[in-house]
């Protein structure tokens, strides 16, 4: 009497063990599928960043380098010595940034005595960069740079072509076919100091993201120059130089947002380039824009002015603006872009300056930026510019020393 009550009862069962088998049919099948992606590029704290120093050889010209001491070849990992610069048939002008063999040979062998490997620099504008790169010149030009790493004994090679694009959407098929084909002749080569074929790394300006993440493969770093990325262009307000956040800033009747660190390093990754391939740069200059005219009749003191003429624009080095007694002892710091900052007010509004600059506080931000942000390092764009030879030992490298503590933190 009891069957049609016992017939429901597993068919019930049997109902919500389906119903557990297709959840977990539909579990394994989302994990299979997630699982099957490749997994996104996380940041992962990097705790050893590499630090690669730009070293013009102007500064030296063939003698030993005043300012390079045993604690910069020690918070350094790498030395970019610069540079030759391309000429458009393929050959280099070693003349222009005295570049000659012995600045070449004596930095090469101070780097090494220190177990520091040095790249030779290769820098120039688009134009003659881009003739020495097409397909007529190309093989002279990578030839010429061959010889010269070996004769001199660089580990490695620094492109800096600026830009290689002339706008952030267009492609250089001549540059993609240099670099595969640089690439693939440094894998014939070995630098002994490396104990593996000699680096290739390049710096790069924001509208070259995607054709960097094309090459992302070919180099071993890919850094930013961000310390140049404002000037009084049309539209534009008194910004920073080297500004790590922006806050969502926008310029003045533009869509898009004021330039910053942060949105740099996420452009490049949203266009594919890897984490631990990007570095971001820092600049020992200080920036100033000078006179213009603001609304009041005043020349431009401070960030974010609107201007109705603008502003002239200059840089100087940290050591030649202390020098002069510019910086004064207690200058601004922006909270939101990370920077140090100082006005010069006076009663000529041609004379009228907002100046900013990368102070202690400021790289130690950076650095703490790259490091959280799994990035591969940065760049100091430019060794010495810190140098102050009148002031006591021990003070003479402010900047250098602010580097090498926030890297010990």
């Amino acid at each position: 009497m009891n069957y049609r009550l016992h017939g429901r009862l597993p068919q019930r069962k049997l109902l919500i063990v389906l119903a557990v088998l297709l959840g977990l049919l539909l579990i394994l099948s989302l994990w299979y599928t997630n699982s099957s992606r490749t997994p996104p590029d996380m940041p992962q704290y990097n705790a050893q960043p590499w630090v690669t120093g730009y070293l013009p050889a102007y500064h030296h010209n063939g003698q030993d380098i005043p300012f390079m001491e045993a604690a910069d070849y020690g918070l350094l990992t790498h030395i970019a010595h610069a540079s030759a610069m391309p000429r458009a048939d393929g050959s280099l002008d070693t003349d222009t940034n005295s570049y000659n063999p012995a600045s070449r040979q004596r930095a090469v062998q101070l780097a090494h005595a220190h177990q520091r490997p040095i790249l030779l620099v290769i820098t120039g504008q688009h134009e003659p960069f881009n003739t020495a790169i097409s397909p007529s010149n190309q093989q002279t030009f990578i030839k010429n740079i061959l010889q010269m790493l070996d004769a001199d004994g660089y580990d490695g090679v620094d492109i800096d072509m600026e830009p290689v694009t002339l706008d952030d959407k267009q492609a250089n098929p001549n540059f993609n076919a240099f670099i595969t084909e640089l690439h693939k002749a440094l894998q014939t080569r070995a630098s002994p100091l490396l104990g593996r074929a000699p680096l290739l790394t390049t710096a790069i300006g924001f509208r070259d993201r995607h054709i960097m993440a094309q090459l992302a493969d070919k180099f071993d770093q890919i850094n930013l120059m961000s310390y140049d990325m404002a000037q009084p262009y049309d539209g534009w307000i008194p910004w920073f130089d080297s500004a790590l956040h922006n806050g969502g800033l926008r310029f003045p009747g533009f869509s898009h947002e004021v330039p910053s660190i942060a949105n740099w390093v996420d452009a490049f990754l949203q266009a594919g380039v890897p984490r631990r391939k990007l570095g971001i740069g820092i600049s020992f200059d200080v920036a100033c824009w000078q006179g213009g005219e603001t609304s009041n009749g005043q020349g431009v003191t401070r960030p974010r002015q609107s201007w109705i003429k603008p502003p002239q624009y200059f840089k100087r080095s940290f050591a030649d603006m202390h020098q002069q007694n510019l910086i004064p002892d207690h200058y601004q710091w922006d909270e939101l872009a990370q920077m140090a900052w100082f006005s010069v007010d006076t009663v000529d509004p041609a004379q009228d300056m907002f100046c900013n600059f990368n102070d202690a506080r400021a790289i130690a931000a950076k650095i703490d930026f790259a490091r959280y942000q799994g990035l591969g390092g940065v760049i100091v764009w430019e060794l010495g510019l810190d140098q102050r030879d009148s002031q006591p030992v021990g003070q003479r490298r402010p900047l250098r020393q602010a580097v090498e503590e926030a890297l010990q933190k």
